[in-house]
This record gives structure tokens, sequence and C-alpha cells, in this order.
């Protein structure tokens, strides 16, 4: 979570960000995970956002999320959003996957340009959480760990794994829909 007496690094433009992480060796893509259950509603409308779905009079096959953390995305006015992640190992998808939600579960990778769009948003954690700060992309970006994220740092040391995990627990927020065509590769 990222807390108000926390420094910004040095300002970096949404350009600079896509450039960089399609530099990175680790992750070349943002990722949205699913079930393959929802590969064909998928391969037909992209992602949509909770409420595009509703408004549309449908829901996937599987969700990740249940009851309450819907509820809690309405309560926290992002229903209108579609949530990313930056890396292949979101706690959430584990907690989903456990819990039998997304029982053959995947990550898509988004395509960087999706980081473009107009309205994206980054939750410094699971955005449904009321101590989450949610920052408009251009702003976010000075705060994320950014190192952690896409250069070679050693998971292995305590201060770093540390700084690893808080980083994937991040969202993106892309408002409304991601297109098929910014969704180039399933893992």
């Amino acid at each position: 979570m990222l807390k108000e007496t926390e420094r910004p690094g040095e300002q970096v433009t949404i350009d600079q960000l896509v450039k960089y992480i399609n530099a990175s060796t680790h992750h070349r893509y943002v990722y949205h995970f699913t079930d393959e259950a929802n590969f064909k509603s998928i391969g037909k409308h992209g992602l949509l956002s909770k409420n595009r779905m509703r408004a549309g009079g449908w829901w996937p096959a599987a969700t990740g999320g249940n009851e309450l953390s819907h509820s809690l995305d309405d309560h926290r006015g992002i229903p209108d959003y579609v949530s990313l992640c930056f890396t292949r190992n979101h706690p959430m998808k584990f907690l989903a996957n456990r819990d039998g939600r997304l029982p053959n579960p995947r990550y898509l990778g988004i395509s960087t340009e999706v980081l473009r769009l107009p309205g994206v948003r980054v939750a410094f954690g699971v955005a449904n959480k009321n101590d989450v700060q949610i920052r408009d992309l251009a702003d976010a970006i000075q705060y994320m760990d950014l190192e952690v994220l896409y250069t070679q740092t050693d998971w292995r040391n305590p201060e770093i794994n540390s700084r690893l995990r808080e980083a994937e627990k991040m969202e993106l927020l892309i408002p409304n829909h991601v297109p098929v065509s910014l969704i180039p590769k399933v893992f």
C-alpha cells in the first residue's frame, strides 16, 4: 500500500513506462487472470467491466471474485473498470483458485498499449479494500516500484521480496473494456 509519507520517485511518463515494460526481461505484458471457461466470451467481447456485463445481461462462466468482493467493488466505485495486474503472481488469483471460483485459472497477457487508454488508474493493493489508494496512472507511476517489477533483483533478499509482494498486489484499473486486439497472449 502506498503511504502518504513516501516520497515520489522520478517523474516517468506513460510512454516511458510502456517502453520500460516492453524492454523488461521479466514482464512484457500486464495481465488479467481468468478461468479457461471464459475464453469463448473473452474472444468475442474482450474483457468487460462488471457494469458492462450487467448491462449486457450476462455474466462469465467463472469469476475470480465472490459476492462479497463484487459488493466491495460497488462500494469502492470500481465496477466500471477491468482489473489487471503487473505480474503473473497476483495473490487474488491464488485465493480464487483455492476457493474453487477459478478451477482452471490462466493469465492473459495484455499489450502495454492498454496503458495509453484514457482514464487508466492504479490501485496500490487490492482495489476494493477501503484503505488502498487509487490514483490516475500518470500520477501513480512515480510511486510504483518499477525496479522490483521489471529488473533483475535478488528476490531471495527478504527486503526485496517484501517489496515484490507489495508490488504484486497492485491493480491496474482499465475503464469499461479491454478489446480483444490488446490480448495477444495466454499463459
